[in-house]
């Protein structure tokens, strides 16, 4: 399993209480130690010092209670946190002798029983810390599409991915609607001349919201399509991951595209995404196709970060 490390409350060695978000912040190496924890807790405590640099320490979960974990740190000068499990909870996520990575906010990144692989995984899991996370560079706005239907439980996962984003009070102000068959074919006829390409596109999905449903500030500023704006982005980064395209656009009729999908007049279509697989380039017209294969194209960093001051762009280096 890997993924989100289920919620427990174990006791450690020094008499407190951890739950797992007490070691966010930090990577976490744990191993289930059973009736071997002296020795799963001796073989981890060596490999203390190649943690240390990577900015990880190491749990052992044991079945012994608290003073008898206490007594054999104490005793042996362990810097491994041990933490007691006398009733086995902890064995419905680990088995004995084995070993889990978790990541800085404890997701489940690698398991297995070489202390050796882990490190491993560890030190991949670092060095990535020093470059910008990889679905971020990998999304571009593609317009070559296969028009593949896309299954239900995958479009879905997109808005549940864009459902997560963060809002002003949790207002969570985004309402989406997406377009198959028959509404996809009106939304497809309310699209401008230069969006043709997402005419293949096997379902595209209308964002839409309103500025009540989230706050309004004392400037005049509306937070909804702020929110709005970091659910798309959430949204196209799941698509990412899952080998899809999410292209938003803004060349369309809204007025058009609101009655195709019944969306109230008083709100605001903010965007239409365009959701399709990867497809062939020669269905693209010569511009689309050489931007397409091109190398992508972004303004300098100097170009958009200042430091202190709005405009000061002397401190920025370009990367």
């Amino acid at each position: 399993m890997f993924g989100p490390i289920r919620e427990f409350a174990l006791q450690a060695a020094t008499g407190e209480t951890i739950h797992p978000r007490d070691l966010w912040g930090k990577y976490v190496l744990l191993g289930s130690g059973g009736e071997a924890t002296p020795a799963l807790a001796r073989a981890l405590d060596g490999l203390v010092p190649r943690l240390a640099p990577l900015d990880a320490v190491a749990v052992v979960v044991a079945s012994d209670p608290v003073p008898v974990l206490a007594e054999l740190t104490a005793r042996e000068g362990w810097k491994v946190l041990l933490l007691s499990d006398p009733e086995g909870v902890w064995g419905q996520t680990c088995r004995a002798g084995e070993l889990i990575l978790l990541d800085r906010v404890g997701i489940v990144r690698w398991r297995g029983h070489d202390p050796a692989e882990a490190i491993a995984a560890l030190a991949d899991l670092r060095s990535a810390e020093g470059g910008v996370n990889p679905f971020l560079r990998a999304r571009r706005a593609y317009r070559a599409l296969a028009p593949d239907p896309i299954p239900h439980e995958a479009l879905t996962r997109l808005v549940e991915a864009a459902h997560l984003a963060p809002s002003c009070f949790n207002n969570q102000p985004w309402r989406f609607v997406i377009a198959e068959g028959e509404a996809l074919e009106r939304v497809r006829a309310a699209l401008s001349r230069g969006n043709y390409w997402a005419k293949r596109a096997p379902a595209i999905l209308a964002l839409a919201s309103h500025r009540d449903l989230d706050c309004k500030l004392s400037d005049g500023r509306d937070y909804f399509l702020f929110g709005c704006g970091m659910a798309t982005g959430l949204l196209m980064i799941q698509a990412t991951q899952m080998g899809l395209i999410a292209h938003p656009i803004a060349g369309y009729d809204p007025l058009a595209v609101k009655e195709a999908l019944g969306i109230p007049n008083e709100y605001v279509l903010i965007t239409l995404i365009v959701v399709g697989r990867p497809g062939e380039v020669r269905t693209l017209s010569d511009k689309h196709r050489a931007i397409e294969l091109g190398p992508r194209e972004r303004k300098p960093l100097s170009a958009v970060l200042a430091w202190n001051k709005f405009g000061d762009l002397s401190q920025t280096e370009d990367i």
